[in-house]
């Protein structure tokens, strides 16, 4: 496939070349005792969900030792013990000209984690996939995740992206499948926070069939440079997502997401909201599309993707596009760019708060409303406590 450069249109505003040219690991040796024990004091964060609820994964890899053995009411497995199964069910909507470095994943990943959850079976307390990034310089996690959920079955996932060393450089490249299986649904909720010198690429490739349900939340707040790909298929009749996101990019920070959500059956609902905050030389992109494919009627889609610039060299490149084959839909998207307003900045600032606290008491109300889709109470708090110390950092003059 090659390395996707800035002359692929869906690679334009984003250039990989310093990850080419940094010689990364690819195939990084065993973990030493030391690096376990990081790793192990690391996942004592309340944040990172209770430890019977952890499944973890140390630069791609799962470990014997690290997070629980197993979950009630999940079968846990891994691609590679499964790998005709998985080639047969996964391999064919990730095709490596679309997607070039899920090949590479595919090429480099090893040990990594498949869950499915049987029919009618529902999961009450969140399962908690945390992926930690060692302290070894230069080294390329490549961290793959199967999420099956069979007729009827319900379940909530948390991704998260950490790292034992906010000196970290590595690379995270990772890949998770989800499919499910018709009127099941999933809420799946990615929080990323590598160290700043960290870079992340990611795929998020979901097939649902008839009347299944994915809510997916996506939350950016660290890495040097992170590129986010999220493609979602609506294969069944009365399928549905609820997609948002919020991304923050601060002094030197390049954040990227690319979704893409297909409307391949008719009376399909999607809807997408996502937000980004772009401090002081940090640069965001956003494009987002919408497929209906030819024959598929009585379609309901909404987009939408607001965005905040906080300094004069903040930048953001936003795309939202529409691609419709049928003509009985409700198809609408738009974007908006701007800074804060400088009328409700001066009305807090009558009221006795200084401009510094003005403008974040503004920026995290502009976050808030996109945390606040987050269902799971203990988790909602927990992300709207990451992002407000993020923002915090961002606003910061």
């Amino acid at each position: 496939a090659g390395w996707p450069t800035r002359r692929r249109e869906q690679w334009r505003y984003t250039d990989l070349e310093p990850l080419a040219a940094a010689s990364y690991d690819l195939v990084p040796p065993a973990h030493d005792r030391d690096a376990v024990a990081a790793a192990q004091r690391l996942l004592a964060d309340a944040s990172l969900g209770p430890a019977r609820r952890q499944l973890v994964l140390l630069d791609g890899g799962r470990i014997a030792g690290l997070g629980a053995a197993g979950l009630p009411d999940v079968e846990i497995t891994s691609p590679e013990a499964r790998w005709d199964e998985f080639v047969a069910a996964f391999a064919k909507p990730v095709g490596a000209k679309e997607y070039p470095l899920a090949a590479l994943n595919t090429a480099f990943s090893r040990h990594g984690l498949w869950l499915r959850v049987p029919a009618g079976a529902v999961v009450s307390a969140p399962i908690h996939l945390v992926l930690v990034g060692s302290a070894r310089a230069s080294t390329a996690a490549q961290p793959r995740i199967v999420i099956e959920l069979e007729a009827g079955a319900r379940a909530t996932v948390v991704q998260h992206f950490v790292d034992c060393s906010a000196d970290s450089r590595g690379w995270s490249n990772a890949v998770t499948h989800v499919k499910q299986g018709a009127g099941s649904r999933l809420d799946f909720h990615r929080l990323q926070r590598h160290a700043h010198g960290v870079a992340h690429t990611s795929l998020l490739s979901a097939e649902l069939s008839e009347t299944a349900e994915l809510l997916a939340g996506y939350f950016d707040l660290g890495g040097r440079l992170v590129r986010n790909d999220i493609a979602i298929t609506l294969r069944g009749a009365g399928a549905r997502t609820d997609l948002f996101g919020l991304f923050l990019a601060g002094r030197d920070q390049h954040v990227d997401d690319h979704t893409l959500i297909r409307h391949a059956a008719a009376a399909t609902v999607s809807s997408e909201n996502f937000r980004g905050i772009i401090g002081e030389r940090g640069r965001g992109v956003f494009n987002g599309k919408v497929v209906v494919e030819p024959g598929c009627q009585r379609i309901d889609a909404r987009q939408s993707n607001d965005n905040l610039l906080l300094g004069e060299h903040a930048e953001i490149d936003t795309k939202p596009e529409l691609e419709i084959y049928a003509n009985d839909v409700k198809c609408s998207h738009g974007s908006t760019v701007g800074e804060l307003d400088s009328e409700q900045l001066f009305y807090l600032r009558a009221r006795g708060l200084s401009d510094l606290e003005a403008r974040r008491v503004l920026t995290a109300a502009f976050a808030t409303t996109v945390v606040e889709q987050i269902g799971d109470e203990a988790l909602r708090s927990a992300a709207l406590a990451h992002v407000t110390a993020r923002l915090a950092a961002l606003t910061e003059r």
